[in-house]
């Protein structure tokens, strides 16, 4: 197989850590790194041993690009996944897919239209802890499943919202929610299945930006199960995030995705021992955005990368990263309107 050409559009943090990500992938090489900055730019491309260019219309029309992988401010992904698109690239994107789900759509309609593949990186699903959740309660190991929460008790610094993008309705499209906690809200719809109805509460407690810093959530999934997401960036210190999965014959917790938990009615004693085992801790975000390493999204570009080559290899595809953000724009709405939101739940922001 010949090596995929790679551009990378962004160099802000999430694009450092998409150039360690790649790198090590023999199947794979980044030949342009796109930032209007230069001295944010230039630097990241020697790094990755790519050329430079501010221009993303100059990036998408090289033929030295088969994958165009996006690292921008939220905002503005789906204008720069369309323009790659119809010049014939994959498209790759950082979470979320966009910030609100007209825009969604646009993008899927023209995946849809070119027949490239639209993915979006929600690396915890790589986790091996995750991984097997998934597979136990597929199997119905749990029983009917009674409760499934997800709590991302995090921090930022005032610094990290001063002066940029970040908790902007307009680039970020949201706040803890949208930008940090949405990783947890992924992880808990893929596990706990989809949801019905939800009501919610959003405010900002101790960060001085037009979206929320702290949001609480009550859910009701389609299969009875209730459900609670609290997500913050307000904490002095910030903590692992926590997925609780309960059920009528058994529960699992996963901290930061892997498993801290694993009490199933019908698990042999080794098997809790070795499911505790499965996931090394590869740092957190709770209160350092730049702490969570490569690894998990090195797998996730891979898998990828393996789909734009082969139709029926598996990835997380554009319909599939819409989900979460479904859930984060009803809770807005919830929260704002104080009514119960139902889902499916459409937008025209």
């Amino acid at each position: 197989m010949a090596k995929l050409n790679i551009a990378i559009i962004g160099a802000g943090n999430v694009s450092q850590i998409h150039v360690a990500a790649i790198l090590p992938i023999e199947e794979a090489r980044i030949t342009v790194v796109c930032n209007k900055n230069e001295q944010r730019g230039r630097p990241l491309a020697n790094l990755a041993g790519a050329d430079w260019v501010p221009d993303p219309a100059e990036v998408v029309a090289r033929d030295d690009v088969d994958v165009v992988v996006i690292g921008t401010p939220s905002g503005i992904h789906r204008d720069l996944a369309i323009m790659a698109m119809q010049a014939g690239k994959h498209v790759l994107v950082e979470k979320p897919l966009e910030i609100s789900l007209s825009r969604i759509d646009q993008m899927l309609d023209v995946s849809e239209q070119t027949g490239m593949r639209l993915g979006c990186i929600f690396q915890s699903r790589m986790r091996a802890g995750a991984q097997a959740a998934k597979r136990a309660l597929k199997s119905e190991r749990l029983g009917d499943l009674i409760f499934a929460n997800a709590f991302v008790p995090w921090s930022r610094s005032k610094a990290y919202y001063e002066d940029n993008w970040r908790g902007t309705w307009a680039l970020d499209g949201g706040g803890a929610l949208m930008n940090q906690s949405i990783h947890s809200i992924d992880l808990l719809q893929w596990l706990a299945g989809d949801v019905d109805t939800i009501m919610a509460l959003a405010a900002a407690r101790r960060h001085a930006i037009e979206t929320e810093d702290t949001a609480s959530a009550l859910l009701q999934f389609n299969n009875g199960a209730q459900g609670c997401i609290q997500g913050t960036t307000a904490l002095s210190r910030g903590q692992e995030s926590r997925i609780e999965l309960q059920g009528t014959k058994g529960s699992i917790l996963l901290l930061d995705g892997r498993i801290e938990g694993w009490w199933l009615d019908d698990s042999p004693p080794q098997e809790e021992r070795n499911m505790r085992n499965l996931d090394k801790s590869r740092g957190t975000g709770a209160s350092d955005p730049m702490a969570i390493g490569h690894v998990l999204h090195q797998k996730q570009i891979e898998q990828f990368l393996s789909a734009v080559g082969d139709e029926t290899a598996d990835y997380l595809t554009g319909e599939e990263a819409r989900k979460s953000v479904e859930i984060v724009r009803a809770i807005y709405h919830a929260a704002k309107s104080g009514n119960m939101v139902q889902l499916p739940f459409a937008d025209s922001f």
